[in-house]
């Protein structure tokens, strides 16, 4: 009985140990499998992540170029308006003439001498004509600091100037300069109000097509098409073949462009 114990045990330890191998095995493969598709899963997410983060690499890129782009545009429209009035305030300069006061009392054969006062029927003394201090020397160093670059400092002389020289000739060129420093600086509207107080004030002046003008392209930097189609209008109709009416339709074309 014992010895057929025996032979049974050593008859089953042998498939007892081979199940236990073949089990292990397939639970190697198993695992194996396992660890491989989470591999694969996780390279797949690896691989998305990286696609993403190369994609928003090329945006910021793009969006990088675009400020570089528009920055290069700022500069060069901001160094044209210098140029701009720069070159206006160098001819202004070049066609002032100081402005001489010269007594009306005398007659056109009578030198120009220290004579007392001619005397009148009842024996009083006629008295000295008043000589106005136009503000010629103000007025120069304003647009002194003007063409440093100083446009605050520039815009505090020019404003104070109507107050101090309420009757010089000199009014319709600073209202004009003020607008121009207001424009310069950006500040478009400040700027539209200096130059309507050419337009309006000093209507015979000279400088009013291009305070018609300048309005015009103030008011398009605010995006007020429609006013500053009639400013632009107004320049080429009232002054055609000057150098502000071509600036005006240059400006009309550009305004056809964005509304198309």
């Amino acid at each position: 009985m014992h010895k057929k114990v025996f032979i049974t045990a050593l008859l089953v330890l042998p498939m007892m140990s081979t199940s236990s191998w073949a089990s292990e095995a397939e639970l190697a493969k198993r695992i194996d499998k396992l660890e491989r598709t989470l591999q694969g899963q996780g390279l797949v997410s690896l691989s998305a992540r990286v696609d993403q983060l190369q994609n928003e690499v090329q945006r910021l890129n793009g969006d990088n170029e675009s400020l570089r782009h528009e920055l290069k545009v700022m500069e060069k429209r901001q160094r044209e308006l210098y140029l701009d009035l720069d070159k206006r305030i160098q001819d202004q300069a070049n066609m002032l003439i100081a402005p001489v006061a010269v007594p009306t009392t005398a007659s056109a054969t009578e030198p120009l001498t220290d004579t007392p006062p001619a005397a009148t029927e009842n024996g009083e003394a006629t008295a000295a004509p008043e000589i106005v201090d136009n503000g010629e020397v103000a007025y120069q160093a304003a647009i002194q600091t003007l063409r440093s670059g100083q446009y605050e400092q520039a815009i505090i002389a020019l404003e104070a100037f109507p107050q101090e020289y309420p009757q010089s000739s000199y009014l319709a060129n600073v209202y004009y300069w003020q607008g121009e420093a207001h424009y310069v600086l950006q500040q478009f509207d400040l700027a539209i109000v200096a130059f309507q107080t050419v337009m309006d004030n000093y209507p015979k002046s000279r400088k009013v097509a291009d305070a018609t003008l300048k309005k015009g392209f103030s008011e398009y930097e605010l995006e007020q098409l429609d006013a500053a189609q009639a400013s632009l209008q107004s320049v080429i109709e009232h002054y055609p073949n000057t150098s502000a009416a071509r600036l005006a339709k240059v400006r009309l074309d550009r305004i056809k462009q964005h509304n198309r």
